[in-house]
């Protein structure tokens, strides 16, 4: 859509976090590929996040976007119900002044629409600040619905103006969960190509801090370590793919979520005892999390996504963007993503045999790796590149704010 003559939407993200997640980060690079001729930017950001200095670096180099710095609440934590309990509502009262004066800014300044994410503590604001304010409101689903999703994100996907998944497979789960089809619409998560271009990186770097050559095969998996990424599938596969490639070692990209603990196990100990068990742990690198993503997807040969029901998988598209190959499961929004065969491969859910054949031929014929990496990068360039998703969604603000349901706006296919 052209937006010569038209005003830009004002526009206000709610970024109570207390550090840059996955979901913060979509948020982020929008406010970054937004035109000025699409919307006018504000941002409340939290001052006890964690990185709050470092999201603030991002943000002053926006044009034009205002940043509004608050103290938007803390993490729970502490011993004892009563410790729990107290800290609780010193963050009630934290974000009821935080409303109270957005809400003030937010008529001052004319703002239209309210965006946040679908966390509690954003939820939250977003419900007080549409109530007091009258802006419209857009909770920005990340995750697939599900019954535990909690009482306030449910509260705010019911009362919201609009409600954007980031698939297909997440507008699904909403509509499962009961929220109206009319108010939601689908925005594909995007991939900066020109960060995420392996011209700009040396190949081998990774490799070397690693201890491993370049003739040695090198699969990995990216993601935060908790069972529905699918790590202990990925050892079995890694078992199978033994039998055909001797020598290859797989590398562990992430660091643990608070989540993936049950009992005195936590999914770390799973993964080990699985690996143990099946005597690969010899080739298996524990690498913890990184900054220089392009340049660990640069050597790797293949890149694993075995996750269960992925909303839609952000290491999949920069993978792509680096012409790696992705191999993971036909499952959640990756069919949305790859062709199988095609850009990269889906194997049926939990097939372990066959995860593990798909990688072997990667690992066996280079040169079809390298074509399919190349389409790969071509189609993130082509379907999720920054400013279309930046236009799809300033088109989305325009439509809601029309009073348009969102089920007439015709979501793109890829």
């Amino acid at each position: 859509m052209d937006d010569c003559g038209r005003s830009p939407v004002k526009l206000l993200f709610i970024n109570t976090r207390s550090s840059v997640g996955a979901d913060v980060a979509v948020h982020l690079q929008l406010i970054e590929n937004f035109t000025a001729e699409q919307c006018k930017v504000f941002i409340t950001s939290n001052t006890q996040a964690s990185d709050y200095s470092k999201t603030m670096t991002r943000l002053r180099r926006v044009r034009d976007c205002i940043v509004i710095p608050m103290n938007l609440g803390y993490e729970i934590s502490g011993k004892g119900r009563l410790t729990k309990l107290l800290n609780a509502l010193r963050n009630i009262v934290v974000l009821v002044i935080a409303v109270i004066r957005l809400s003030v800014f937010v008529k001052r300044n004319g703002i239209e629409v309210l965006h946040s994410t679908d966390r509690p503590r954003d939820a939250l604001v977003l419900l007080w600040l549409r109530r007091l304010s009258g802006a419209k409101a857009v909770v920005h689903v990340h995750i697939k619905w599900y019954p535990q999703i909690g009482a306030i994100t449910q509260r705010a996907l019911e009362s919201a103006d609009c409600v954007l998944a980031i698939s297909q497979f997440v507008r699904r789960s909403l509509e499962e969960g009961g929220v109206s089809p009319q108010k939601i619409a689908v925005a594909y998560n995007s991939t900066d190509t020109s960060k995420f271009d392996p011209a700009r990186f040396r190949r081998g770097a990774f490799r070397e801090s690693l201890g491993i050559d370049s003739t040695i095969p090198l699969i990995g998996i990216v993601a935060r370590i908790m069972f529905w990424k699918g790590h202990v599938e990925l050892i079995e596969a890694l078992a199978e793919l033994r039998k055909r490639i001797p020598n290859v070692r797989l590398a562990i990209v992430g660091s643990d979520d608070s989540r993936a603990s049950s009992g005195r196990e936590s999914y770390r100990d799973r993964i080990r005892q699985r690996a143990r068990e099946l005597r690969v742990e010899d080739a298996i690198h524990w690498v913890g999390w990184r900054d220089d993503m392009p340049q660990v997807f640069l050597d790797l040969d293949a890149v694993c996504v075995p996750s269960w029901e992925e909303p839609f998988g952000l290491v999949v598209t920069e993978a792509m963007a680096m012409e790696r190959v992705v191999v993971g499961f036909q499952s959640g929004a990756l069919p949305e993503i790859i062709e199988d065969g095609v850009d990269g491969y889906l194997v049926p859910f939990k097939e372990i045999a066959e995860m593990a054949d798909r990688i072997a031929f990667l690992l066996e014929n280079k040169a079809v790796a390298r074509e399919m990496g190349r389409k790969a990068r071509k189609k993130v360039q082509t379907n999720f590149n920054p400013s279309m998703q930046a236009a799809e969604i300033t088109r989305i603000y325009r439509n809601m704010l029309a009073q348009k349901p969102m089920m007439e706006i015709e979501s793109r296919s890829v």
